[in-house]
């Protein structure tokens, strides 16, 4: 059953509308923080996060290994009650934004689409919790 969030997500894929290329501008002209330093220092906490977001779901996630076995299991328990529904909703709703926002950013940075799977593969075999702060890592290296 394709649900309207893959439509969506799909629209995205195949829409092919040219996106403006501006540099990024600089806000902090008013204060004595350098500019280079503050795009340092958010690399190095995408880094981080995306390291804890890697060892956070796995560290649960293990605690429960026949789970990762059995793919029924899994969404059982993902589906076992309107608590674990609402946040399994919610994650792949947010991954479903998320792939659109990768796409749309790969466009305009001008980097190779090939990333997509690497996200897609994150995303699916580690967490949304990864992906995302090495999707924004990756962004900041290709802003320099």
């Amino acid at each position: 059953m394709i649900t309207s969030e893959v439509i969506v997500f799909i629209i995205f894929l195949w829409h092919d509308r040219d996106i403006p290329t501006h540099e990024p501008q600089i806000m902090l002209k008013s204060t004595n923080v350098s500019a280079t330093n503050s795009f340092n220092l958010m690399k190095l906490l995408y880094l981080l996060l995306a390291i804890a977001g890697s060892i956070a779901p796995w560290f649960w996630l293990l605690q429960d290994p026949t789970a990762l076995v059995s793919p029924t299991l899994f969404f059982q328990k993902a589906f076992a009650n309107n608590i674990a529904i609402a946040l399994t909703n919610d994650l792949l709703i947010s991954a479903v934004a998320f792939f659109c926002l990768a796409w749309m950013e790969l466009k305009r940075l001008r980097v190779s689409r090939w990333w997509m799977l690497v996200y897609i593969g994150l995303t699916f075999g580690v967490g949304l919790s990864c992906a995302l702060p090495f999707f924004l890592y990756r962004r900041e290296l290709s802003n320099k």
